[in-house]
């Protein structure tokens, strides 16, 4: 824990860019330096960029940056099934259920799927394996691939069999990459507009969207204030706030006032900006400026706020009993104001 926030990190990816997961054919090494890139301007000292080219991130590493290394307490490693330059994904599913597996005390698996990759009903059929198999509580979709190939989160015939599948087996929350386009993605294909429909057809199931689908802030927040079952991560907001204060504060500032406290998410990103302590300081530390409240009537952001977005919010989507969990790792409650002790007990891999 920071302090007393109890740091739930809805954002990590356990990253294999090893060439045999290359596809060149679409451009997987052009992907991968385009995001390599896009990390390398986001970063200064103190908080650095990773250079992933050609590596796969093992799970022992992984447990040292985000548990051994920073005051996270629980985290969901989350697949990428980004195809378009890589054939398994960015970040593939069985990598982040191994880390699942190796410390099931810490980690929930988000499993990721693709009705282009894996066909229609293929989607649907992996989802289940993924949700029976391998215990995916949550599931990460990324529509757009190189060259112009898309699938919309509104689209009855191939995405709404996934969400049924979803909430029929358990699985009550699905999570969106918007904007942020790599290599020949079009950015069209990455706007947010297919939220709508999907939210009011489904609103038992809880919409997820990362990166505030920049560059379509407004109308990604716009969406979000009128759909209680839509809820906003701020990843990569956090990692460019020490390049882009000010934007960054701009952008977290319109989500307080439009969505409120209660629906955003913490999200570090982890592992391409590796030092995932500096950035859990840094937003402990966050105020919003009283020129940024005066001039655009943006909340101040309060204790109160931050232990949301830090973690309880997304307990609460996951059902996860706070206190429960701390009491299952650390035992007592830590004194105020102490770094708890870590228990660094794992699972049997592959169980």
């Amino acid at each position: 824990m920071k302090n007393d926030y109890f740091v739930f990190d809805n954002a990590i990816h356990m990253y294999k860019l090893t060439d045999d997961n290359l596809d060149e054919r679409t451009g997987g090494r052009k992907s991968t330096n385009a995001l390599v890139e896009y990390a390398k301007l986001y970063s200064r000292p103190g908080y650095p960029y990773d250079d992933i080219s050609g590596r796969e991130l093992s799970v022992e590493d992984a447990h040292r940056l985000m548990f051994d290394e920073s005051d996270t307490d629980i985290a969901m490693a989350q697949t990428v099934p980004s195809h378009g330059g890589w054939k398994l994904g960015f970040s593939p599913a069985e990598n982040n259920y191994k880390l699942k597996e190796a410390y099931p005390d810490r980690v929930l698996f988000c499993g990721g799927v693709d009705p282009i990759t894996h066909g229609r009903y293929g989607a649907v059929k992996e989802a289940i394996r993924q949700i029976t198999e391998w215990g995916a509580v949550s599931f990460k979709f990324y529509q757009a691939h190189s060259g112009g190939v898309s699938w919309r989160i509104d689209d009855r015939q191939v995405a709404y069999p996934i969400w049924e599948a979803c909430l029929e087996n358990g699985v009550t929350n699905v999570q969106f990459h918007k904007g942020l386009a790599f290599n020949t993605q079009h950015i069209i294909d990455l706007a947010p507009y297919d939220l709508e429909r999907a939210a009011q057809d489904f609103p038992e199931m809880t919409f997820i969207v990362h990166h505030l689908g920049e560059p379509f802030i407004d109308e990604t927040i716009n969406i979000a204030s009128r759909y209680e079952n839509i809820s906003l991560a701020l990843t990569a907001w956090i990692n460019q706030y020490p390049v882009a204060p000010r934007a960054a504060l701009h952008a977290i500032g319109k989500c307080l006032l439009h969505v409120g406290e209660d629906r955003l998410l913490w999200g570090s990103e982890a592992f391409v900006w590796p030092k995932v302590q500096a950035y859990i300081d840094l937003f402990a530390d966050m105020t919003m400026p009283e020129d940024l409240q005066d001039g655009y009537g943006y909340p101040e952001l309060t204790d109160q706020a931050k232990a949301k977005i830090f973690g309880l919010n997304f307990a609460r989507i996951m059902g996860i009993d706070v206190e429960a969990k701390k009491a299952e790792l650390y035992g007592a409650p830590p004194a105020k104001g102490k770094k708890a002790k870590k228990n660094k007990k794992a699972g049997s891999h592959g169980k």
